[in-house]
């Protein structure tokens, strides 16, 4: 029998393998083959750049959380359903998420809420392999800020930082977060920028995350490795020229892929800048596997998808080898 390759029909994740050295779309085992072999299916891995559990204490952070308050009047967040942190590895696990990046938040200067940095540790501590932690800093802490995120990473397994500057009241282009961004790059390590529409929460400026500003930390810290959350919306158009101009900014599209404009962050993503974007769940305000379902429903090219689910991402933390 002559030679010849085997037919891999992709569809979205799922690749659907039929019988080895085969251009038959074999139903069950193949004619064609020397033995029978039966039909397998494989999936694509994910990253995910954005989430946190699930459990108590996280749905708490949430709802507890003096910023959020009139959020959780408008919306059925508290209907959230409640999981252990074993129950969100096994889900994760389900949906083929190899890696999850967990950010703490940290506002203590600004609302009275904790910091979230000890359930970053906890949920590293359960599953090393799945979970990889990015630290919050809050910018007006000063020196106990750079001292504790030093320790974080030379002593403690983190290998990002998160900031929250519109809920900080502090632009990510302020000094104050000038030694945070230095160490990462010290480090090599990337930070995510939380931005987004931050709707109903009170004495938050939107201006804060506006692109200019991230524009300025790109430039003047070139090594930088920059993640902007929710598409920058709704700078949508600035958001995808920031990350077209630097080689070292990224964004998730997460909550804003279906918002007004939102179909040009698929363009993009399809187009210019393919190699710039990364998968983002934003559980538990986007369930996890409700943000797979919705990512399987976009019309992104095969090559985009591979790398916004996991390729863009691996690179970002330092993963190439498993790619």
């Amino acid at each position: 029998m002559a030679s010849h390759t085997c037919l891999l029909e992709l569809r979205h994740r799922h690749v659907r393998v039929h019988a080895p050295s085969c251009l038959l779309p074999c139903p069950g085992p193949c004619p064609e083959a020397h033995t029978s072999f039966p039909r397998e299916e494989k999936h694509m891995k994910i990253i995910d750049f954005r989430y946190r559990p699930s459990t108590r204490a996280s749905l708490d952070s949430v709802i507890k959380n003096p910023v959020y308050a009139e959020y959780i009047k408008r919306t059925d967040f508290c209907t959230r359903p409640e999981k252990s942190l074993d129950e969100c590895v096994t889900e994760l696990r389900s949906l083929d998420v190899v890696k999850a990046v967990v950010s703490g938040r940290d506002i203590e200067s600004t609302y009275t809420i904790g910091s979230t940095n000890e359930s970053v540790l906890e949920c590293m501590a359960r599953d090393p392999d799945l979970f990889i932690g990015f630290w919050a800093y809050d910018p007006h802490k000063g020196m106990q800020a750079v001292r504790r995120f030093r320790k974080a990473v030379t002593e403690e397994g983190i290998r990002g930082a998160a900031i929250d500057a519109a809920m900080a009241h502090c632009a990510v282009s302020d000094a104050k977060f000038y030694p945070l961004y230095a160490m990462c790059c010290e480090f090599d390590i990337p930070v995510i920028m939380t931005a987004g529409l931050s709707p109903y929460m009170p004495k938050v400026v939107l201006e804060s995350t506006n692109p200019a500003h991230v524009d300025q930390v790109a430039t003047d810290f070139p090594e930088l490795k920059i993640i902007l959350s929710h598409g920058g919306y709704p700078w949508v158009l600035e958001t995808i020229s920031l990350v077209l101009r630097h080689t070292n900014v990224y964004m998730d599209i997460s909550t804003c892929e279906k918002k007004l404009m939102g179909d040009q962050y698929i363009r993009a993503a399809n187009e210019y800048i393919t190699d710039k974007v990364v998968f983002a769940s934003a559980n538990p305000f986007v369930e996890v596997a409700k943000a797979v379902k919705n990512y399987e429903k976009i019309d992104f090219t095969e090559e985009c998808r591979r790398k916004l689910y996991y390729e863009n991402g691996a690179r970002l933390l330092g993963l190439e080898g498993l790619l």
